[in-house]
């Protein structure tokens, strides 16, 4: 579990490309390629292996003393989503494109890795997101939950039905349903934390691109995010790009969802445009966010329910209010998709800046309110 930082008043503008492995550590590198096999070692270009099912077998077999980084040769990826719960704690693991050099920026690189959702023998375009990152249950690395130090660097991701990262380090079972690891508005007793997200291209996200519908039986399909973080802390998000992630219904999907007890996450410089719900969601006792400097293009739609906003705060009936969120020097765009009207900069519900929830929950630290803005312009 990541304890929460206290928010600074002055945050610096530019953003600096977070370092995939320590300088003095050593590295296991792991080659992918589209046309690889998963028979291979991947520990050179010509023994690139296909799929990050394979890797994670490898960095699961590999030396735990080593950061890992996973070089991914230019092309398309087809390919449902992942599970992944393998960790080396104090190190990291980085997916990154094979010509990028860490520390530097998009210039170098000849083009962006895609992945994209593979359909299923009815022509079904798969269920779920890309990768689904949670904690094993059986006493490896990370059960107790802990930094995961996972980094993911430029690479796109397209046509997932549920969204494109998930970071769970909640107590249920990887890919189950919800399961709190601590009491109404604590923070998380376990926790998948310490995670970087930079320059990814999130796009065609959500049922709008997959087919099925939220509430269809027989094609059960819906967006939730491009990144969602649940009992998630101190991951950083930024320099990345969120286009068009759209369900046909008009609402869940969001560009970062934050839901249950994650704390101290950063969103930062990140273009977000396209997306069919409020563009940022926080959920359940997650607090000292920051989403700060990001620029929103047209998003949402004119809706007669809970209107949209650009930042939504949602307490749910057994849920805890968040606090100390600070959503500022943004630039929100001008209008709403498909409208001439501007969406609004945010809404709590319920309503109440120090609300602390329902019955059990613990009132707000004094002097502390849900949500701190500053600074952002149309």
């Amino acid at each position: 579990m990541i304890r929460p930082l206290l928010v600074c008043a002055a945050v610096a503008v530019a953003t600096v490309i977070p370092g995939a492995a320590h300088a003095d550590v050593a590295v296991q590198t792991i080659y992918v390629n589209a046309t690889g096999t998963d028979t291979a070692t991947g520990t050179s270009p010509a023994t690139a292996v296909r799929t990050l099912a394979r890797v994670e077998q490898l960095v699961a077999a590999g030396p735990a003393d080593q950061d890992v980084e996973v070089r991914i040769h230019a092309g398309t990826y087809v390919t449902g989503g992942v599970t992944w719960d393998t960790y080396r704690p104090g190190r990291t693991i980085s997916f990154m494109p094979d010509d990028y050099t860490v520390g530097e920026g998009r210039d170098g690189i000849a083009a962006l890795p895609v992945f994209e959702n593979a359909r299923s023998s009815s022509g079904r375009y798969l269920p779920g997101y890309w990768f689904y990152a949670c904690l094993p249950s059986d006493g490896r690395p990370l059960t107790d939950g802990g930094p995961g130090g996972l980094r993911f660097y430029y690479l796109q991701i397209q046509r997932y039905a549920s969204g494109g990262l998930s970071l769970d380090g909640s107590a249920g079972p990887c890919g189950g349903a919800y399961q709190p690891s601590s009491g109404p508005g604590q923070p998380s007793a376990r926790g998948l934390d310490g995670n970087t997200v930079f320059g990814m291209v999130f796009t065609d996200l959500g049922n709008a691109y997959t087919g099925g519908g939220c509430a269809d039986e027989d094609f059960p399909r819906c967006g939730y995010g491009g990144v969602v973080l649940t009992e998630s802390s101190a991951n950083r998000i930024e320099n990345n790009h969120f286009v068009d992630l759209r369900n046909t219904e008009a609402s869940f999907v969001h560009g970062i969802y934050i839901t249950h007890k994650s704390w101290s996450n950063r969103f930062a410089a990140n273009r977000v445009t396209g997306v069919s719900s409020d563009p940022v969601k926080v959920r359940d006792a997650s607090n000292f966010n920051t989403f700060e400097n990001n620029v929103f293009g047209a998003n949402s739609w004119p809706r007669s329910t809970t209107p949209g906003v650009h930042y939504l705060e949602e307490v749910g009936a057994s849920e805890c209010s968040s606090y100390h969120n600070r959503f500022a020097y943004n630039d929100l765009g001008t209008y709403l998709t498909g409208s001439t009207a501007n969406l609004p900069v945010w809404y709590l519900s319920p309503e109440g800046a120090t609300w602390p929830g329902p019955s059990g929950c613990p009132a707000l630290p004094s002097g502390e309110t849900r949500l701190i803005t500053a600074g952002n312009t149309y």
